[in-house]
């Protein structure tokens, strides 16, 4: 089991590291001008009010396996500890980000990729299976 927790970790960490440090144009991710947003909740308005939900959606379903493997992981104190891990692991991201041009540095990413981190996180004990 230890094996399959490492593994569920790394690879989590991985597809979010594949996903935030390179261009994705079937997506439309770093194929044009980036920049930063400091103004919490402004991209999410943008999104809501051209009704598309992608970054939003994608955000949060990007860091759900990362949650899952932390709270397979953790044995105390999961949410917590999960909650700041995900924090952690966004806000570096973001902050590497910043020095690659056609990336957005973007508030409302740290607080969906956290969000995603928790609900991961809630799987992890709210489905005990999962562990086994």
């Amino acid at each position: 089991m230890i094996f399959i927790k490492k593994a569920a970790f790394i690879g989590s960490v991985l597809l979010i590291l594949y996903f935030t440090m390179r261009s994705h144009t079937f997506l439309e991710i770093g194929t044009q001008s980036g920049g930063v947003n400091t103004t919490l909740f402004r991209s999410i308005q943008t999104e809501v009010s051209r009704g598309f939900y992608l970054n939003t959606v994608g955000n949060i379903i990007l860091f759900i396996p990362y949650g899952l493997a932390l709270g397979l992981i953790f044995k105390e104190n999961r949410l917590i500890k999960a909650a700041a891990a995900g924090a952690a692991l966004s806000t570096a991201i973001e902050l590497i980000q910043i020095f690659m041009p056609n990336r957005w540095t973007d508030i409302d990413d740290v607080m969906l990729n956290t969000f995603g981190t928790l609900i991961g996180c809630m799987a992890a004990f709210l489905f005990p299976w999962i562990k086994k």
